[in-house]
């Protein structure tokens, strides 16, 4: 007999009803609910509560390593009130999602999630089944309820009379895709430039970064270009030629796409290059911010000096270039993060030589939002550091994702050990100190999301 389940989350959000109500008609709506630790890939997020007979579609564990597609209809629609969804494809044998939104006062409102759920597994089953799927789903809704708040937060911060267009290089990276998803959310015209067509449904200029094109007119009415593309310098040892692949990728990539934008009859009014705030080099316990100088003998400010170099000469265009200086990006669905989480639920996540160097480390929504500020205030120019305010040790920042994952710090990772595995490598990326201050973001009035590293943690892992 087929086991039935309900769940139902309910939370209040100081938002008024009809802010939140509209949250969910927003396109990439779906994409901004997913938290980055659930294996769970948009197939189609086109459909929208308020077109009924709509569809959206995913695809993710559901037991174990299994994977399934679920694709679900919108069949139900009353404006500011509620919205109903019905599988028609998918694990289970019927599955049926409700959102119920219901005004408290003038700026707060309930929020109502609601699930029923049957499968035909066996009943001896059934209890593990119906507490795993409650438990992930009291996870994914309180971090969407965050995000509700967070993005009408910066929607409200930064209006605008008309949705600019914006191109964004690297925009499949960590970084890139979630900016990417945000700016459409938002609301605004966003174009892929990549070196090979983009998924269906995305607006592309295709180009080769070491062949500049013959004509320029597709990069023409652009607002505002973030070129984040690059060979990844984590990945793979750092040898003569991988070194010079990282060193072509950044500076050449961006040495031709600003000849472009120099040709335009209109560049675009702000131009953002990415950069990292491994430009300072090893600095020990100095704290340094965007006035400080470059680094020295170390092949990553090389990088980044050559990097930002190549972005100035638009200036010269009338265009506002700023270099963003990335630290250590937080999201468990990539970048460091990701290849920590493995040893550190193993309990073998130790830290790394003395464990003193400092982690200027931001969490992906803090990117977001910082980039965001950055496109919408004009008062930036020139290098900003994208960090938390509040910098740690790498020990500190040990002890503290092994408590989140409710595990034991593991055995420290000797310095000549670091050597021995990665080289140049892990001497620069992971030995060197670099405590940075996001003077710039601060002066012009950015409210970080999560500047406490716990808090951090506890909404990304």
């Amino acid at each position: 007999m087929p086991s039935k389940s309900k769940f139902r989350f309910r939370s209040l959000i100081n938002r008024s009803a009809e802010d939140v109500f509209n949250w969910h008609l927003r396109p990439r709506m779906l994409e901004r609910c997913l938290p980055p630790w659930e294996d769970i890939r948009v197939l189609s997020s086109a459909g929208r509560p308020d077109h009924l007979g709509s569809k959206i579609a995913i695809d993710g564990k559901t037991i174990g390593p299994f994977r399934s597609k679920i694709e679900m209809q919108y069949t139900h629609y009353v404006a500011n009130e509620s919205f109903k969804a019905l599988q028609t494809t998918g694990f289970f044998s019927n599955y049926e999602y409700e959102t119920i939104i219901t005004p408290q006062s003038s700026h707060t409102c309930e929020v109502i999630d609601q699930f029923e759920f049957t499968h035909d597994y066996p009943k001896i089953a059934s209890f593990f089944i119906n507490r795993s799927f409650r438990e992930r789903l009291s996870r994914i809704l309180v971090y969407k309820h965050e995000m509700i708040d967070h993005d009408l937060t910066l929607l409200e911060k930064y209006p605008f009379q008309q949705p600019l267009k914006v191109l964004i290089s690297g925009s499949h990276g960590l970084i890139g895709k979630n900016l990417s998803h945000f700016l459409e959310f938002a609301g605004h015209d966003v174009w892929h430039l990549s070196r090979s067509q983009s998924k269906q449904g995305e607006q592309t200029i295709v180009w080769d970064p070491y062949a500049p094109p013959a004509g320029v007119e597709l990069f023409e009415g652009f607002d505002a270009v973030i070129h984040l593309a690059g060979d990844n310098i984590a990945k793979g040892r750092w040898t003569k030629k991988k070194k010079e692949q990282i060193l072509e990728s950044r500076s050449k990539g961006t040495e031709t796409l600003v000849e472009i934008l120099k040709k335009l009859k209109r560049p675009p009014k702000i131009y953002i290059n990415a950069s990292a705030v491994g430009y300072y080099g090893n600095r020990g316990s100095d704290v340094v911010n965007e006035e400080s100088q470059a680094g020295e003998a170390l092949f990553i400010s090389e990088v980044c000096e050559h990097w930002e170099r190549a972005s100035r000469e638009l200036e010269e265009r009338g265009v506002r270039v700023v270099q963003s200086r990335f630290g250590v990006v937080l999201s468990s669905a990539g970048g460091a993060l990701k290849q920590m989480l493995l040893p550190f639920k193993w309990g073998l996540g130790g830290k790394l030589g003395h464990g003193h160097q400092y982690i200027s480390w931001v969490s992906i929504d803090d990117v977001i939002g910082a980039l965001y500020h950055i496109m919408m205030t004009q008062a930036l120019i020139g290098p900003v550091n994208i960090v938390s305010p509040q910098p740690v040790m790498n020990m500190v920042f040990c002890k503290k994702l092994a408590k989140r994952l409710k595990r034991w710090i593991g055995p420290p990772l000797p310095e000549f050990v670091v050597h021995l595995l990665f080289g140049q490598k892990g001497e620069e990326l992971l030995l060197t100190s670099t405590r940075v201050e996001p003077l710039r973001l601060l002066e012009t009035g950015y409210t970080f999301l999560y500047p406490n590293l716990s808090q951090a943690l506890q909404h990304v892992v």
